[in-house]
């Protein structure tokens, strides 16, 4: 069985539209992956950085698949356009070392060769 991965959303710290997206996603969740039973988290990641983490899904292709979707019409995202955030996949194993470092940066660079 392959590991279970999330879909991390990066915000700079305070945009209006990381506010009230957790919310947002949990009733984006129930009605289009309710058999996933998802979990939304939102993570302040450090003095410039908003998270929120969608987990679990199972596997780096689903977990793709549901950010591909998240840029669709009925996705809460669709409203966000130009709201200065990413998309990132990412396993379930690295994503406690992630928030550790705080480095999404060098998350970035390891996910552009892994995932692109």
């Amino acid at each position: 069985m392959t590991a279970g991965h999330a879909v991390v959303l990066t915000f700079p710290k305070g945009a209006a539209p990381a506010q009230g997206l957790p919310a947002q996603l949990v009733t984006y969740n129930n009605r289009f992956y309710r058999a996933n039973n998802l979990q939304v988290q939102p993570v302040l990641l450090g003095d410039n950085m908003d998270l929120v983490v969608v987990q679990s899904l199972p596997g780096a292709k689903v977990a793709q698949n549901y950010a591909l979707k998240l840029r669709g019409p009925q996705s809460p995202l669709s409203k966000l356009r130009g709201a200065g955030y990413q998309t990132l996949i990412i396993g379930i194993d690295n994503l406690p070392l992630l928030l550790q470092s705080k480095d999404v940066e060098e998350y970035l660079r390891f996910y552009e060769k892994t995932y692109k």
